[in-house]
């Protein structure tokens, strides 16, 4: 499988495009995470202390869209624009034909099905350009990531014990592996 251009997607609700290196959308996100920081326990990178650290997820994530490395999703609300969350298709290897999904929700839109919009979403658009195995990693205390994964047709294939270090808990972490075959 060779790489191929990524586009921006639309579900029902959501516009998923990629996202803009702005000094005030790093601001925004810096603040959604920083007052938010008990509900992105779950996520190794959620321990940032400044704006600036944001800045730069932001331009990683414009270069590697535009380098076809890694496909990071702003989740737009069609009906006003408004940011939901990310969701990121990376740990691409077009060689291998496979992909890792990994995601975020402002707080604020959880309990709406709007992640799993996006996960199906990226998924089939991934496996359309080729993709054969996309997996999604969860910490096993991570309800409702988990159940995004499950209720995506992903199924779990083992636990990876102590995994991830978790600085916002200062401990290692089990993540259950996730899977989804593109049997096409």
């Amino acid at each position: 499988m060779k790489a191929q251009e990524f586009t921006e997607l639309q579900t029902e609700r959501l516009d998923l495009r990629p996202l803009s290196a702005t000094f005030d959308f790093a601001n925004y996100l810096f603040d959604i995470i920083s007052h938010n920081r008990d509900f992105f326990r779950f996520m190794p990178w959620a321990n940032i202390d400044k704006p600036e650290s944001e800045f730069e997820f932001l331009q990683n994530a414009v270069k590697d869209w535009e380098k076809q490395e890694k496909a990071t999703y702003g989740m737009f609300l069609r009906t006003d624009n408004s940011f939901v969350g990310v969701c990121t298709m990376f740990n691409l290897n077009y060689n291998n034909e496979s992909g890792e999904i990994g995601y975020w929700l402002n707080p604020k839109y959880a309990k709406h099905g709007f992640m799993n919009e996006a996960v199906q979403a990226i998924s089939t658009e991934f496996f359309n350009k080729g993709l054969k195995r996309i997996v999604i990693l969860a910490n096993t205390e991570n309800v409702a990531s988990c159940k995004v994964a499950k209720k995506c047709g992903f199924e779990q294939e083992g636990v990876l014990h102590s995994y991830d270090f978790l600085p916002t808990l200062s401990k290692r972490e089990d993540v259950i592996l996730y899977a989804k075959i593109n049997k096409d």
